[in-house]
């Protein structure tokens, strides 16, 4: 080929180029134009006009387009919109994109909601962009409109009525008519209503799109069921999971919510004497890094300004440290567990507590720190069981000489072989059991009523026990545990200060303590969860666990975690946990502080943005 015959190709492309440009501004404008989402369609009966009404309040986007298909079925459907080429920019990923429906007599006015899960350019015509004819054509010859772009569209809900206090969901279950504009869908009423979210309930995020608050201008809250409403349950009591890898914000997100739910809100409980009562909500918030009794004061200044401050309040956020007046009925205080030769933390009005060695007469696997045989194991039962039955003040050190005094005589009286009898001596007789149990001035079960009661946020630090592998902090950590489980599980004589007190139990590093069930010890403990967290509404307990290794938590534990919320997260790991939604792992691996998704009981899984600023102290 010529380079004349080239250049003249290239005239010609250039022409060609310019009459779609023309044509597609002229399509443009003539959408513009339509008054009031009014469509003027031929069909073969003659021209039919559909007046399309929309509580949106933004311009149109586009239109439904059915060139290829336009169908909702069961499981599947398949909406397309075509996006004018002057709000492209406009439109992302992720955006809720609002289709009304041509009106029906007798019914209630109805929009489709819907979310884009796909944006691409499809090549206009015979246009070939990958030739050598392309040579010397930049941005400024020819644009993106000589391409056109569409949206797939994939529908939510049908949401009916034109009173924001009167708006209802239903199925999809009709399509869309061609060429019917689409609209950025920004109502609060609308949204709430698709999406179904909860219209009150703890604060936990904006609602959001690529990061960025939704509606912009005024994002919409999510907020967790708290048991009104058409949410008969508690979101408390079916158990959060929050999520995320190293500086992905878990603790300032966490804190903050813990921080919502210390409210007049009450909840109704089965208490011990008989009938029911409402209650405020407790809290147990065991912290492996000393991070939580910040909980009780406010944030310095320059973390949350005080304009900032002012528009969290206006929006019913909770903002201001627990024990600063700011919380009305809720306090907090931090107990820290007594290990001989540990110091506890230096903390303002730190109360401390000992481990009772008699919580091992009901779980003698506390004392089983490896793996024990049947005969074993059933000499450590048979020796604990004695030794309780024949003792009126039990402690650590008085089973061991117990067991050291009366060693023939257990031996003969419960068939005890010498090996059985060494390899139970083995697992009962450690240092640190004589280090964790019977510590301190004051045992747990002497001030049980200090660390439990409506109202009370209780943090326990235990860094100062060690790692979470270290054998003391697991310990203190699976007696506490089992303690609150047992009594919140048990029939007969709990402790009534756990039974008769709505809780909200909070693990961090949560796979260190419920994930291993290698040994009778950690097996007993993951057993106990696994029930609790089956009828959290039932024993009036909820779990809120944070960890970073989602998968290291027992299974059947993570099953019944209903409220998920994920925060960034590395791709490696979230490729083994049950994202929601249409997200993806590299998704995840991409989040910025704060910015998660949520799936929460009976709501669509959706993207949220948790909070900038702590509302308590965060250091």
């Amino acid at each position: 080929m010529s380079d004349s015959d080239t250049n003249e190709d290239f005239d010609q492309f250039v022409d060609r180029m310019s009459d779609l440009t023309e044509d597609d501004t002229a399509q443009d404008k003539a959408d513009a134009e339509e008054d009031g989402g009014t469509v003027t369609l031929e069909f073969a009966g003659g021209p039919e006009t559909r007046g399309l009404r929309t509580t949106a309040t933004s311009d149109s986007l586009g239109h439904v387009t059915a060139s290829e298909g336009l169908s909702v079925r069961r499981g599947d459907h398949e909406i397309i919109g075509y996006v004018r080429s002057d709000t492209r920019d406009a439109l992302c990923l992720g955006d809720y994109i609002q289709i009304p429906y041509p009106g029906r007599e007798n019914e209630p006015h109805a929009e489709l909601l819907t979310e884009v899960i796909e944006i691409g350019y499809e090549q206009r015509a015979d246009i070939d962009d990958k030739s050598d004819i392309r040579r010397g054509i930049d941005g400024e010859t020819i644009d993106e409109r000589q391409y056109v772009q569409a949206a797939e569209l994939d529908p939510i809900a049908i949401v009916e009525g034109i009173d924001e206090d009167d708006l209802e969901r239903s199925t999809v279950d009709r399509v869309p008519k061609p060429f019917t504009q689409i609209y950025e869908a920004t109502g609060d009423a609308f949204l709430q209503t698709g999406l179904n979210l909860p219209e009150r309930g703890p604060f936990v995020g904006h609602l959001a799109v690529g990061g960025e608050r939704h509606p912009s201008d005024d994002p919409l809250a999510f907020q967790l069921p708290d048991g009104t409403g058409s949410a008969s349950t508690p979101a408390i009591y079916t158990h959060t999971l929050v999520t995320g890898s190293t500086d992905a914000g878990k603790t300032h997100f966490t804190k903050n919510l813990y921080r919502q739910l210390a409210t007049d809100q009450t909840y109704e409980i089965t208490v011990t004497d008989g009938g029911t009562e409402d209650r405020l909500l407790g809290m147990v918030i065991v912290d492996p890094e000393a991070e939580y009794s910040g909980l009780g004061d406010d944030p310095d200044v320059g973390d949350l300004p005080d304009d900032v401050r002012q528009r969290l309040d206006e929006q019913g956020i909770e903002v201001g440290g627990i024990n600063t007046g700011a919380c009305g009925s809720h306090d907090l205080r931090t107990f820290a567990p007594v290990v001989d030769g540990k110091s506890t933390p230096d903390l303002d009005n730190l109360r401390e507590f000992g481990v009772p060695f008699e919580l091992v007469q009901s779980n003698p696997e506390l004392i089983m720190p490896f793996e024990a045989e049947g005969p074993t194991y059933a000499a450590i039962v048979d020796c604990v069981d004695a030794y309780f039955r024949d003792v009126t003040d039990p402690s650590y050190d008085g089973f061991i000489d117990y067991l050291n005094d009366r060693g023939d005589a257990l031996a003969d009286e419960y068939d005890i072989h010498d090996q059985s009898w060494r390899a139970m001596n083995n697992r009962v007789d450690k240092g640190y059991f004589s280090d964790v149990f019977d510590s301190g001035t004051h045992l747990l079960t002497d001030i049980s009523n200090e660390l439990f009661q409506p109202g009370r946020v209780t943090v326990v630090p235990v860094n100062h026990l060690g790692d979470p592998e270290d054998m003391e902090m697991r310990l203190v950590v699976m007696a506490l545990l089992t303690y609150i489980v047992e009594n919140k599980l048990a029939t007969d004589d709990p402790d009534p200060n756990v039974a008769d007190t709505p809780l909200l139990l909070g693990l961090d590093e949560a796979h260190e303590f419920l994930g291993d069930t290698a040994t009778v010890q950690t097996r007993s403990i993951v057993e106990s969860f696994r029930r609790i967290a089956k009828r959290g509404r039932k024993y009036s307990l909820g779990l809120s666990l944070v960890t970073q290794e989602p998968t290291d938590i027992d299974d059947q534990i993570r099953s019944q975690l209903r409220t998920r919320i994920y925060l960034q997260l590395e791709e490696e790991i979230g490729e083994d946990v049950p994202i929601p939604g249409r997200y993806a792992p590299e998704d995840l691996a991409t989040f910025s502080q704060g910015q998660a998704v949520i799936k929460a009981p009976n709501v669509r899984p959706v993207e949220i943005r948790g909070l900038d600023h702590p509302v308590v102290r965060h250091d």
